[in-house]
């Protein structure tokens, strides 16, 4: 009689699973009682095998299947010893029959010692092994549960390699700390100089931004003062550069150098005030502006400048990105700024890569993300968190302020967008300006923040 995987003997074959019963309605119900009892534990994944007196096969589990590898049928009536390794088989009768003599009804194997078993495809794997007794004399019956032990050994052997490595690693720590005590001797007598040595690189700093300031104060002034100058001779160029574009078609071919020269004059009128952001405030005008235009204008203002240093330069505007709300002249200013810079950053040329997208702030407000990306030097990792800061340059002594980056912060900030920097000494420059969209958000603020 089987029962799925699992199966027990006929009883016509042995007479140890079915006690001769009064009747055959009782036997039926110790047969069906067997039945059940097979079908329980071919549920099990555990290996539940039960032999006779004689050590033969009666009953074997589908677990039993699955870990040994031979099916019910090729292991009933057989001995268990086949599941043995051959090391043990000799000492087994012995041990089943000192088991049947003891009192105790059921036993822990591998207490003393490791057991295994063998598969049929000759492999061998330790078990833990429990075994329990019914009966006695020729029906003495014997049940082992067995399970497969490689996983709890291999991880109990992962354990132990965990704490030899934990033992080595605080002999380590021991050895590193008592090393560190040795230094800090050493440590604290460098430590005076060094602090002697910052000092003195702080008050050169400070020297070299109080000449800068005292630099920028006789600029300022000097703005001022030519600044009506200036207005009258950019007049008169504006209105008869204004005259001649209106008589000038738009398939003109002249009418393009009359619209650069138009946009240039425009940029030197707004120098005197951008001169002057540092010393007063002055007059925003804020009105819709197509950032992807702006950026183009400015490049036509500096190609010459850029065709002289080697610069190629490569357009990447995405589609469909949305107009802002934003001073026009702050922002060619920014524009003209970065462009430089990246320029100055490519003495040997290079590419400059302006890239305009729509995107985010980091709260998820709409905006304009404008990246201006070059090949030049870099900035060494030490000096990028400075390069913001009023009056600090990397340029050669003589050749720059230090407020450029500065302003154009600035102007991104009262417009309440955010600028970052990525940079790698000898892989280029990366500048990130991104600019809310929204009126609300920018406009009716900018008027009324200080410049």
């Amino acid at each position: 009689m089987s029962s799925g995987a699992g199966m027990l003997l006929d009883p016509t074959q042995t007479g140890a699973l079915y006690p001769a019963g009064p009747s055959a309605r009782s036997a039926a119900r110790a047969r069906i009682s067997l039945i059940q009892l097979a079908e329980i534990l071919d549920v099990a994944e555990d290996a539940v095998i039960t032999t006779d007196a004689r050590r033969d096969i009666v009953l074997f589990n589908r677990g039993a299947t699955v870990l040994f590898g031979y099916t019910a049928e090729e292991m009933l009536g057989r001995s268990i010893d086949l599941l043995l390794p051959e090391r043990f088989r000799a000492r087994h009768p012995e041990q089943m029959e000192e088991f049947a003599r003891s009192p105790a009804p059921a036993r822990l194997m591998g207490a003393r010692r490791e057991v295994f078993g063998r598969r049929k495809d000759g492999s061998e794997f330790p078990a833990e092994v429990s075994i329990s007794k019914f009966g006695a004399g020729a029906d003495l019956l014997f049940t082992a549960i067995v399970r497969d032990a490689t996983e709890r050994k291999r991880y109990e052997a992962a354990q132990r390699e965990l704490e030899h490595l934990r033992a080595q690693a605080e002999l380590a720590d021991a050895q590193a700390r008592a090393e560190a005590q040795l230094r800090e001797t050493a440590r604290q007598r460098e430590q005076a100089l060094a602090e002697l040595q910052a000092k003195t690189e702080e008050l050169r700093a400070t020297t070299q931004q109080l000449w800068q300031a005292a630099k920028l104060a006789g600029v300022g002034e000097l703005a001022a003062s030519i600044a009506h100058e200036l207005n009258n001779p950019l007049g008169t160029v504006s209105l008869r550069i204004e005259g001649l574009l209106a008589k000038t078609p738009a398939e003109d071919p002249r009418r393009r150098p009359l619209e650069v020269v138009e946009g240039e004059v425009e940029r030197m009128a707004g120098l005197v005030a951008n001169l002057l952001q540092f010393s007063r405030a002055g007059r925003d005008q804020v009105s819709t502006v197509d950032v992807c235009e702006e950026v183009s204008r400015t490049v036509d203002l500096v190609a010459h400048h850029l065709r002289k240093h080697g610069v190629l330069v490569e357009p990447q505007f995405a589609p469909g990105v949305p107009h802002i709300h934003a001073d026009r002249q702050h922002l060619r200013q920014v524009f003209l700024n970065l462009f430089t810079n990246a320029a100055d950053a490519m003495p040997q040329g290079g590419r400059l890569v302006p890239r305009v997208r729509a995107g985010a702030l980091p709260d998820g407000r709409p905006a304009v993300v404008v990246e201006i990306a070059d090949t030049g030097v870099g900035i060494p990792a030490e000096l990028k968190d400075r390069v913001f800061e009023p009056f600090f340059t990397t340029k050669e002594e003589g050749k720059g302020t230090g407020l450029g980056l500065a302003i154009c912060r600035r102007i991104v900030q009262q417009h309440h967008g955010t600028l970052e920097v990525e940079s790698a000494l000898g892989a280029g420059t990366t500048i990130r300006i991104t600019l809310p969209t929204r009126p609300d958000t920018n406009v009716d603020r900018l008027r009324d923040a200080p410049s």
